[in-house]
Order: C-alpha cells, then structure tokens, then sequence
C-alpha cells in the first residue's frame, strides 16, 4: 500500500481512509490508473449468492430473491416494458416520460 500511496503521491493513511471508506471516482481511477488496470479490475466480479439480497418494486410486481439470476430476469422483464412504451434510460435518469 506505501508503494502505491508513493506512486500516487499521497500519504498512505490518505489512501487506506479512501478504501475502506467512500472513495471518488477520481481517487478509484487514480489507483487503477497507478496499478495499470481498469477501475472494474478493482472490484470483485463473481457473486457469492450468500452475497446478494435484493428487494424490487417494480408498478407493484415485487421481487424479493437472493438469487443473481432471479434479478437479471426481472431486471430483463422491467427493460422489455419500459422499451414497449418507448421509455429510455435517458428518460428515467432524467424526466420519465413515454416518447
């Protein structure tokens, strides 16, 4: 961690309260940057199931599941809904409304 703290030239109590605290974006790309991998190299990619619990409502359809493949499929079916009325990512980020 010193090593890296040196190459990012901060100190290394900076960069230990940045992990294991609520780092910016820009403190996250900064240590990819120094350890030449991607900000996603960063983070563990496979999911424990004993690690997801996910509650969506969704226009009153519920999912309650701890199962990764539960939530893609309703996350797939709530896309497939806002598609058919021609609602966008920009839209729900932004305004949200039917085009």
């Amino acid at each position: 961690m010193r090593q890296l703290a040196e190459k990012m030239q901060i100190a290394p109590e900076s960069l230990s309260r940045a992990i294991n605290g609520n780092p910016q974006l820009s403190t996250i790309q900064s240590i990819a940057s120094n350890l030449n991998v991607e900000v996603a190299d960063l983070f563990h990619s496979s999911l424990d199931p004993n690690d997801l619990t996910a509650i969506v409502v969704f226009r009153g359809k519920t999912l309650v599941t701890n199962n990764i493949n539960s939530l893609i499929d309703f996350a797939a079916e709530i896309k497939e809904s806002l598609q058919s009325e021609k609602i966008t990512e920009y839209d729900i980020n932004g305004k949200y409304h039917a085009k």
